[in-house]
């Protein structure tokens, strides 16, 4: 072959893998989409943390990667890795890296397309410092060094036996919305809805000296004045941030037609809705196999209390529970009082909302495989874990719409909008002087474009159309479907999707006796349409209700007693790292 042509293809085959390559390697993505932590604090001082982190992989990865910084501990000991799965924590084999504070783990786990759950634990030695009026627990679980965004996060801390709730004093440093809970005595909540790429996550808590008298971390000197005075500082210097800006540019009309610009836009990507491939007046039958509660939230943008009552209805209906009415009166307001049994165990294809739903009620507030609605009411009004869970169980549903690409999450650009109209207004408003005051008129555009929270997608809008369609037939049944009685079995399976449809109440009225008159007599007993359910549906809607209600009254309450604050400052505590893919 002459050289000229080996020159040639040589050449050729180079460019074509340059041009190749890039792009395979931009196909591949990963996104954490929570994050929970939980952080035991022992009387020597020393951090026992676990955590789980949810991984969302598009492409092919061989792992994950846990970057950890022991500055402020005496190190990092006993790191255990784990995949989370059905059959329980699989074992998962890392190598260590790096030396010095910063520890880098490579956590093996070949992952392709799929979603993965992952558990690392380990323990941070003598972390808590102890001063002579305070202990100190002061550490960054993420920092600047984060390369990667992270979504809802949850961190609860633990700490040492004897610490009482209002001995707990707590801040945060990172993301302004960041919220602290002091649930009980020895727990402390801390909670974001995401965390951006190199931005920190740091938590302070102080707490009573004599708790951790193993601690090796002492000073004589007293230090919680000055603790808490640099924190009211921080605090005072955010306030101060918010409210300013530059009232000095120019060019009015730029910022006014630059607003409007960036309003279109928001508004063509995260406002427009996606043409639907469906069109119709009815469906007549289920559109998807959905849960209620994802149906809901597909709907409403929310989840209900009343969505919580469909679902243990549609167990009732599927066989997984049983319920019956007890006699005797044990509900506030005198009515009777409900009994539901767990009888199918297997949870095999069961959604992570459902499962929890049914662990939650029958095992942690039942006993026995059973529970009473008085036990749940009960355990609502005690304001320790309920609303914790009623959140853990909506954000599970949540992340059933989002997995099946229902919707999509735009809290970043929702953020970014109303931020910047109120800089613009209040900064305008209340900095610039006479002459330029009227420049606020330039941010008006701004909150008419703001985008929605949640996003429907192309198929979340499809899916939106026939669910509205099936919701009309429901409320039209009786009038366009006057010959075809509903089938026993098929009323059931309809009616817990007329719950979160609002329908329910109609559907009663106008389908009942239409299936009294034509239903087979012998059929058993033990469906929803027979059921006390239906008797007493408002009674039952107003229970739930009611029960979640009570329980958010706490979550409220718990917040006020917590006596902390997320701000900017911060980052002179120990720990840091991030979270990766490779």
């Amino acid at each position: 072959m002459p050289i000229g042509s080996k020159v040639f293809g040589i050449l050729l085959s180079l460019f074509f893998l340059l041009s190749v390559s890039p792009a395979s390697a931009e196909e591949r993505s990963f996104e954490i989409g929570k994050v929970d932590i939980h952080a035991i604090i022992d009387s020597d001082g020393n951090m026992q943390i676990t955590e789980r982190d949810t991984y969302r992989f598009d492409g092919a990865f061989n792992g994950i990667l846990v970057d950890l910084n022991t500055t402020g501990s005496d190190g990092i000991e006993q790191f255990k890795a784990y995949e989370v799965s059905e059959r329980g924590n699989v074992p998962l084999e890392f190598e260590q890296s790096g030396d010095g504070a910063s520890l880098q783990y490579k956590v093996y786990s070949n992952s392709v397309d799929t979603t993965k759950v992952f558990q690392i634990s380990y323990i941070v030695k003598n972390v808590v410092q102890v001063y002579a009026d305070t202990a100190e627990l002061y550490w960054k679980f993420f920092d600047e060094t984060n390369a990667n965004a992270l979504g809802m996060m949850n961190i609860e801390i633990e700490l040492p036996v004897g610490v009482m709730k209002d001995e707990v004093t707590t801040f945060g440093h990172g993301p302004l919305d960041g919220s602290i809970q002091v649930e009980d005595d020895r727990w402390v909540l801390f909670q974001v809805d995401s965390l951006p790429a190199n931005q920190m996550l740091e938590t302070r808590v102080l707490f009573p000296t004599d708790t951790v008298l193993g601690s090796k971390r002492i000073s004589d000197e007293p230090m919680l004045d000055k603790i808490l005075e640099e924190e009211r500082k921080w605090r005072s210097d955010d306030a101060n941030l918010e409210s300013s800006n530059d009232y000095t540019v120019p060019g009015a009309l730029l910022l006014l037609l630059a607003n409007l610009a960036a309003g279109f836009t928001i508004y063509i990507r995260y406002r427009k809705k996606p043409k639907s491939d469906w069109k119709g007046d009815y469906y007549r039958e289920l559109p998807t196999d959905a849960s209620p509660a994802v149906v809901s939230f597909l709907l409403n943008y929310r989840i209900e209390p009343r969505d919580l009552m469909a679902t243990l209805l549609d167990f009732v209906r599927r066989k997984y529970v049983t319920m019956e009415k007890l006699s005797s009166p044990k509900i506030g307001d005198g009515k009777h009082d409900y009994s539901f049994k767990w009888m199918r165990k297997n949870t095999d294809g069961l959604l992570p909302h459902e499962t929890m739903l049914l662990e939650w009620f029958f095992e942690e507030i039942g006993e026995n495989d059973r529970v009473t609605f008085s036990e749940i009411r009960f355990e609502a009004s005690l304001r320790q874990n309920f609303p914790g869970k009623w959140g853990e169980w909506k954000k599970k549903v949540e992340n059933v719409v989002i997995e099946r690409q229902y919707m999509r999450i735009n809290s970043g650009i929702y953020r970014w909008v109303i931020l910047a109209f109120l800089l613009q207004f209040f900064g305008f408003m209340f900095l610039a002087t006479d002459d330029w005051r009227w420049l606020l008129i330039c941010s008006f555009p701004l909150p008419f474009f703001k985008p929605k929270r949640y996003q429907r997608t192309k198929l979340g809008q499809t899916e939106y159309e026939k669910w509205k369609a099936f919701d009309r037939f429901l409320r039209a049944y009786s009038r366009i479907e006057k010959r075809d009685a509903m089938e026993v079995h098929l009323w059931d399976h309809y009616f817990v999707y007329a719950i979160p449809l609002g329908a329910a109440k109609k559907m009663i009225k106008d389908t009942r006796v239409k299936i009294l008159n034509k239903a087979d007599r012998n059929y058993v007993d033990t469906t929803l349409y027979h059921s006390t359910a239906i008797l007493e549906f408002d009674h039952l809607t107003k229970l739930f209700k009611e029960t979640v209600a009570e329980s958010e009254k706490s979550v409220s309450s718990s917040s006020s007693d917590s006596g902390g604050w997320f701000s900017s400052g911060g980052g002179d505590g120990g720990g840091g790292g991030g979270r990766g893919a490779f």
